[in-house]
């Protein structure tokens, strides 16, 4: 058999195991957002979905960066790693290079980002998590070994997610969260401020406004009966999830609500364990929503 002739098979396999994808992890992956990585990377081998990560990835130019065409610059050379569509589980890493392959469609910006790049962009193709399993699920649903019947769950998008406009869904009203609840069998809550910024991006230099920002979420949340909330974004999980217990002291109030990314929930529906999940990792426990799962199903 030809050398060709094997690379030819072996292309054939790997799409008929399942979909294969280039895969950003984003900064916040290997640092405080552990649990996010581990639980994309474990919800993807259950859906037949091969990841391949970026061998030299760099941050995506993310707010902190000042200058606009460095920031482009800084999304463009990961992008022009592969010919993949690239995969990233990080609501802000999405909204970068989303952002950034708009701006290389201009062609001064192209050509002066391509200047200083190894590797030349040429396009991309950027997909979220949530996209990538929603499709995954649709066309075999009965991946969902443990349906989340009766699971009250509040779909939180925070203000990247769907931005800029043109992407996963409406900036203004999306809905694709509520879908993959649905294709979980569990219960999305009415909450009004599912778009709302959770106060993240002004912590450090305005950290009592970014309190009451998320304690409002939160408030919001429990009115709504959400026993859960399901985030895209590690800034927003941060501030809903780690600095939860802390509104609670301050404020004289109790929410205890689990916070989970939409690869914890959706791994647990497809029967995966806590450490696959990372679950251990989150403030917030939520080890008696996942009994309260498993007691619906005796």
């Amino acid at each position: 058999m030809t050398e060709q002739g094997t690379e030819q098979d072996t292309k054939e396999q790997d799409q008929s195991r399942g979909m294969r994808l280039a895969y950003y992890p984003g900064c916040v992956s290997k640092s405080t957002g552990k649990e996010m990585d581990l639980s994309t990377r474990a919800v993807c081998s259950a859906l037949d979905i091969a990841l391949e990560e970026l061998e030299d990835w760099n941050c995506c130019g993310a707010t902190h960066v000042a200058n606009d065409l460095i920031s482009v610059g800084l999304a463009a050379r990961n992008m022009a790693q592969t010919d993949l569509p690239i995969m990233t589980p990080c609501a802000i890493c999405y909204s970068n290079l989303r952002s950034a392959a708009r701006c290389m469609d201009e062609p001064t910006v192209r050509a002066k980002v391509n200047a200083a790049l190894t590797k030349k962009y040429s396009g991309a193709q950027v997909k979220h998590v949530l996209d990538v399993v929603i499709d995954a699920l649709s066309k075999d649903p009965d991946k969902v070994a443990v349906p989340l019947t009766g699971l009250k769950v509040a779909p939180y998008y925070g203000c990247l997610m769907t931005r800029p406009r043109g992407g996963i869904d409406s900036p203004e009203y999306p809905t694709i969260l509520e879908k993959l609840i649905r294709y979980l069998k569990a219960d999305p809550v009415n909450f009004r401020l599912k778009t709302f910024c959770c106060g993240g991006p002004i912590f450090t230099t305005e950290q009592q406004a970014a309190e009451d920002v998320a304690y409002q979420i939160l408030s919001e949340a429990k009115k709504a009966g959400a026993e859960v909330i399901v985030t895209l974004c590690p800034l927003c999980h941060l501030m809903l999830d780690a600095k939860q217990k802390s509104l609670e002291t301050k404020r004289g109030e109790t929410f205890g609500i689990p916070v989970l990314y939409v690869t914890q929930l959706v791994g647990i529906a497809l029967g995966l364990g806590p450490d696959e999940l990372g679950l251990n990792m989150n403030s917030v426990s939520p080890v008696p929503i996942i009994d309260k799962v498993y007691e619906s199903m005796t």
